[in-house]
């Protein structure tokens, strides 16, 4: 279990704010991309970890572990601490010599944990869903979703049209109407494997999800279905960034989060742990 209210205090708590050892580790990290060459890498990496050593506690308790929460996904976060997200994070926060623990919660739980001061950050979201949560610079995972649907009973597909003032199942605070450049219906369901059903028992006219999501709900189903009847088509794009809460001790974590990823991604550290989970990697410099 999280540790109860461990963070509901706003003093400052954790590392520095930006310092003469960022500044040089800035300056090192544009040097490296100009110079180019894997040499220059292996350089950048060990200058992180030097510059990172000597980085010094602000005044008060330091941060020695994060909190993160949030559902246990395939491929990201397995509750053996495998996954996207796991590996992701324990990369960054090593820099810092920082241990990062997990609860596996919903989504809107692993919120109202954030919001409580019993966890760091829930990992991961689109959009923060009240004004004491904030979303990091960078992104954990950024892809496509789609929709899947009877074709006989939707008709021809004519683009996100289609979906105009139709009912859109997903799972449990996933999507929602601004997900969607037209008019929808949402209804929220319990797991995929319960969208799925409803598609596939014409109670709804779509289903929304990452497709490896659907893919997996059908996987796991074993419902029977006739796949030629059935279609899936991409209605959007989105980026998922951890979610933090709004207190000083959040801005220092996120803070964290945000230069180590990106010093990662600019040591060329990050895109193994991508294509190991079979992820396409994120265009970090776009954010």
């Amino acid at each position: 279990m999280l540790k109860k209210n461990f963070i509901n205090s706003d003093k400052s708590i954790g590392y520095r704010p930006l310092s003469f050892f960022s500044i040089i580790k800035y300056i090192v990290i544009e040097y490296s991309t100009v110079q180019g060459g894997r040499v220059n890498k292996k350089w950048l990496f060990f200058f992180i970890i030097f510059f990172n050593s000597f980085v010094s506690p602000a005044y008060g308790e330091t941060v020695t572990e994060v909190y993160t929460t949030g559902p246990a996904w395939e491929t990201f976060t397995h509750e053996d601490g495998t996954g996207l997200y796991h590996e992701v994070l324990d990369a960054v926060f090593a820099l810092y010599g920082i241990t990062v623990k997990h609860e596996y919660v919903p989504t809107n739980r692993g919120d109202e944990l954030v919001l409580s001061g019993q966890a760091d950050m829930m990992i991961c979201d689109d959009r923060a869903t009240s004004s004491n949560l904030h979303l990091s610079r960078y992104p954990l995972y950024v892809n496509d979703y789609h929709v899947f649907y009877n074709k006989e009973t939707v008709g021809q597909w004519q683009g996100v049209d289609t979906l105009r003032n139709r009912e859109v199942v997903c799972q449990l605070g996933y999507y929602h109407e601004w997900d969607f450049s037209v008019p929808v219906h949402i209804r929220d369901m319990s797991s995929g494997i319960k969208c799925l059903q409803m598609i596939l028992m014409g109670r709804s006219d779509f289903y929304v999800d990452d497709r490896l999501f659907i893919e997996h709900s059908i996987e796991v189903s074993g419902l029977p279905f006739n796949r030629d009847e059935y279609d899936c088509q991409v209605v959007g794009t989105r980026s998922y960034h951890p979610v933090l809460g709004n207190t000083q001790r959040a801005d220092q974590v996120m803070r964290l989060f945000d230069e180590g990823i990106m010093a990662l991604h600019k040591a060329g550290k990050l895109a193994a742990i991508y294509e190991k989970w079979g992820h396409q990697y994120p265009d970090f410099d776009r954010f």
